[in-house]
């Protein structure tokens, strides 16, 4: 019990300080102003200004006269302005100030208007605070009269009013105003924001049930309540505005108890019921009484118990609940709801009742000061839900860094393998290539000729898979030098059908071009790159119909479309045929179908370019590209189609230079050998870079490096080369196709040549070489 007490102890001692704060504050004005008065009078009486003549005193509230608290009424005062009074208002301002008077009035001094806030006889509202300047000229030495007409919705009466120097009077008035009427309107309007936060997160959560019916109480409460302090008429009828404020306890009451069983979990029918009924029955009671009963005061008196009653239920609910595990949060909160009724209570009987013109509203302080222990629980909640949010979010990120980079170890041991596997491949394919030049050149048989030339197909077969993966290293490797230019589209795509044209022939498929005159800004290479691939693909893949290329202008852009009739691609696979070796269709790995490299050579050059390409396809009615490329603002020449000129058959011999191999593979080296004195040239070979020193006490014309050597690389040549034979060029020749090492070659600035490479190549690679430096 005594562990009880203590755990109650300061919220009873707080709610003891709130209630006999409110109940003491604000305390009558000592000051009588700097006048002095004769009398006052109440010359027209309510409801309607009824004519009367009753002397009384200030303050003054009509239920002590057994009048309606609510209605219009006139009083009459009397007051004396001496003469040395007069001259100071005169020289500095004076005001007239009242604590309490209802804010729809009419003031007139000596029987000119001072202040008037409404011209309908019929408007009607609650007290507020006033302080009303008085110019000196309706002052008179003498006896003055001051008249005011008021229009009062409830706590219909007049506080004493007070007339003298406004430096004397302003003090005191602000800080009651501050108190009175500041404060609370601020503490309601920050219900009515924090209100919108509570019903925008039920909407997000519907299974928040709680919090919607609170934030909707807290709406209604706060709204009714920070209307006693408007100033401003709103033009509506005062009947209308009475049943409004009844309709918003009614409805307040309802949500009291709903929030009351959803926050603890329980449901009673009888209660249910009961809120039910009186929720939907006592506005259209009081709706069907306005003809009897206009301002609905006696409709009030009899229904405002009956809804203070019917919330004590919610009250109980709250205090006796031990099965949601809220207890701590729920005995705050009925504490809370007690002082609401408690100031419900005072409201009622202070008000309503009694009418007393210097009560003020508890209600407007009890709604946000006791219902914010909810406020405080429902920011508890929402502050765990962010901590857990939180602390998912950081173990997700963990999960994701360490998935993450399981991926990347995966990709690197991928990237390693391959890049391994290639080099090793490319030393035998770049032998037999070379060793079958060198075959070929030498047979004269036709059908040894035939099987050289199959010979050759497959070598071809394996160059382009390697050639395919080299473009993916160089790609990711970022060595490939992007140089924008005018692109005329009509030489590019002719020469690109041109080429396919062929194999679109020979599978009956119409094959077809519109390239208009346009031209677009790019890299001429790396654009007939994607566009091949994409033009290849389509023909590879389309077996009846036809393939359409086409370009057309789009503010400022071009797309470049490549449509086909295939057999579509279905929308779940539609990313993945972008990724390295991914054949939609092709099982059994036929190599007529390509090797499922080319889109994944396309994305990664369309990302290096920086265009943008889109997949639309439908399985069973094929597929379009569209690759968004910029318009050329420039024009570039078109160039002149260009002559077929003849191969010769037998290769032009070339100068004897003196050229000095350096390749630790020996099939290779002798090869490269073979074919390099088959073309005239002297040749001194050596297997590693100190036999290559050795070799070169003597010059040379030019040296053929492999990159990786048993005992260096190609690049250390370079440095012995510069330092012993400045001007000496070297052409390096590599099968190593990983990104770190390309970007490392590409650096260097020499000639690369990449294994597996045909004689042909070799020739062209020495002759431009060469040719740089003569």
């Amino acid at each position: 019990m005594l562990d009880r007490l203590g755990r109650w102890w300061w919220w009873v001692m707080l709610g003891i300080a709130v209630l006999w704060g409110m109940a003491t504050w604000p305390a009558p004005s000592a000051s009588r102003g700097a006048v002095t008065w004769l009398s006052h009078a109440l010359v027209a009486a309510p409801p309607d200004r009824q004519p009367t003549h009753r002397a009384v005193q200030l303050p003054h509230a009509w239920r002590e006269d057994g009048l309606p608290t609510s209605g219009g009424g006139r009083y009459a005062s009397r007051f004396v302005v001496r003469p040395a009074q007069l001259e100071d208002a005169r020289h500095r301002p004076w005001a007239l100030r009242f604590d309490r008077l209802c804010q729809s009035h009419v003031i007139r001094l000596n029987g000119e208007h001072l202040h008037v806030t409404t011209t309908d006889s019929r408007a009607l509202s609650f007290p507020a605070g006033y302080l009303i300047n008085v110019p000196a000229a309706l002052l008179r030495t003498g006896e003055n009269t001051l008249q005011v007409d008021v229009g009062c919705k409830a706590q219909g009466g007049m506080s004493l009013p007070l007339i003298g120097p406004t430096i004397d009077l302003r003090g005191e008035f602000v800080q009651r105003q501050i108190l009175a009427r500041w404060v609370p309107v601020g503490l309601n309007l920050a219900c009515v924001t924090f209100s919108l936060f509570l019903v925008a997160l039920w909407w997000q959560r519907r299974q928040e049930r709680a919090i919607g019916l609170f934030g909707a109480l807290y709406m209604i409460t706060a709204l009714r309540n920070a209307s006693y302090f408007v100033e401003v008429d709103l033009g509506t009828a005062p009947e209308f505005d009475s049943w409004m404020h009844l309709s918003a306890h009614t409805a307040s009451v309802w949500l009291i108890g709903r929030f009351a069983m959803a926050f603890t979990g329980q449901q009673r029918r009888g209660y249910e019921r009961a809120l039910d009924l009186a929720g939907a029955s006592f506005p259209l009671l009081a709706l069907a009484l306005c003809a009897w009963d206009p301002m609905l005061d006696t409709v009030r008196r009899v229904l405002q118990p009956a809804l203070i009653a019917l919330s004590l239920p919610a009250l109980v609910i709250l205090l006796r609940d031990r099965t949601s595990g809220q207890a701590v949060p729920q005995r705050y909160l009925a504490v809370g709801l007690a002082c609401v009724l408690i100031a419900g209570l005072h409201d009622y009987l202070a008000i309503r009742q009694m009418g007393h013109i210097e009560a003020l509203p508890w209600i407007a302080w009890a709604i946000p000061l006791g219902l914010a222990p909810f406020t405080l629980v429902v920011v508890g909640r929402v502050v765990q839900a962010f901590n857990a949010i939180e602390a998912d979010n950081a173990t997700l990120e963990q999960k994701v860094q360490a998935r993450t980079q399981e991926l990347a170890d995966a990709n690197a041991a991928k990237s390693r393998f391959l890049a391994a596997a290639s080099h090793d491949l490319r030393q035998p394919v770049a032998a037999i290539g070379l060793l079958n030049d060198l075959l070929r050149e030498r047979l004269t048989d036709h059908q040894a000729r035939d099987l050289s030339e199959r010979l050759s197909h497959a070598v071809v077969s394996m160059e382009s898979l390697l050639k395919g993966l080299l473009d993916l290293s160089r790609l990711d490797a970022g060595t490939v030098d992007v140089q924008p230019r005018a692109v005329p589209l009509a030489d590019l795509l002719g020469d690109i059908v041109s080429h396919e044209a062929e194999a679109a022939r020979r599978k009956g498929l119409s094959l077809r071009v519109h390239a208009g005159q346009h031209q677009a800004w790019s890299d001429p290479l790396l654009l007939e790159q994607v566009l091949r691939n994409l033009v290849g693909n389509a023909v590879r893949h389309t077996e009846r119909g036809g393939v359409l290329v086409s370009a057309r202008p789009r503010a400022g852009h071009l797309l470049l479309q490549v449509w086909d009739t295939g057999p579509g691609i279905p929308e779940a696979d539609q990313a993945r045929v972008f990724e390295e070796f991914v054949q939609l269709g092709n099982p059994a790995r036929d190599r007529h179908q390509g090797l499922g490299l080319g889109l994944a050579i396309v994305r990664r050059a369309v990302r290096l370019l920086g265009h943008t390409l889109t997949l639309r396809s439908r399985p069973g009615h094929g597929t379009c590209f569209t690759l968004t490329v910029p318009q050329a603002t420039t024009r570039a020449e078109t160039r002149p189609p260009a002559r077929a000129t003849a191969e010769p058959t037998t290769p032009t011999p070339l100068p004897p230079w003196r050229v000095l191999l350096v390749e630790d593979e020996a099939d290779i080296r002798a090869s490269l050998t073979r074919l390099f004195t088959g073309w005239g040239l002297e040749v001194r070979s050596a297997a590693s870079l100190a036999d290559a020193r050795a070799l070169l006490a003597h010059p040379c014309d030019l040296a053929v490096s492999d990159h990786r050597l048993p005992d260096g690389t190609a690049r250390d040549l370079a440095g012995w080369l510069a330092d012993r034979h400045p001007g000496t060029p070297l052409v390096i020749i590599t099968g190593d196709t990983a990104p770190d090492r390309l970007a490392d070659l590409a650096r260097t600035g020499l000639p690369v040549l990449h294994k597996p490479f045909s004689a042909k190549k070799m020739r062209a690679m020495i002759v431009e070489t060469m040719a740089r430096v003569t």
